[in-house]
């Protein structure tokens, strides 16, 4: 079966989501989007240990709406780092996992992996990144820099088919293409 992240209130920003874990007849669930819906609940007499003692029906979709995090799902490749162009011989990428809140990718040398610490339609913060460590001698400036431009990263912006990923005040630290 599968869980849903619900929110009983009307202001996504603020949401505390919880796990919603019974069968709502006649619900689909569709990825990237958020749905606000209609739902009877129907208590069941004689329901056995460990089953639901309510049936969900859905009632009505009310309104749906396109989650645009899900708009960074996938992967990038580097472009730039600050004001820096980067060569392909050299080019670090990024893979965006939204649904599990993971990311990976290559800083050009090394491959690295960890989770997204917190994602909203403006902030972006990484947890702690693992890598592996080989030493790559013609690219470890632009891994290095790549490395410690991450762990500043706390907001994106998307333009066009550009991923921009900035610091604090805004600040573009690396310009990602759709690969």
């Amino acid at each position: 079966m599968q869980c849903l992240q619900v929110y009983k209130g009307d202001n996504l920003s603020k949401a505390q989501w919880e796990a919603f874990c019974a069968p709502i007849e006649g619900f689909t669930f569709e990825e990237g989007y958020f749905k606000k819906i209609e739902v009877s609940e129907k208590p069941l007499k004689d329901a056995s240990a460990g089953a639901p003692n309510v049936a969900y029906t859905l009632v009505r979709e009310i309104e749906k709406v396109k989650d645009s995090r899900f708009d960074l799902q996938g992967e990038w490749k580097l472009v730039s780092m600050g004001e820096k162009a980067i060569t392909p011989e050299a080019q670090p990428t990024l893979k965006l996992n939204i649904s599990e809140m993971k990311v990976n990718g290559s800083d050009s040398c090394n491959t690295f992996m960890g989770s997204i610490k917190t994602l909203t339609d403006k902030e972006l913060v990484f947890g702690d990144l693992a890598s592996t460590l080989m030493l790559c001698a013609e690219k470890m400036e632009v891994a290095d820099a790549f490395g410690m431009a991450m762990q500043k990263v706390r907001q994106y912006q998307l333009k066009g088919d550009q991923l921009l990923l900035t610091d604090e005040q805004g600040g573009v630290l690396l310009t990602f293409a759709k690969k």
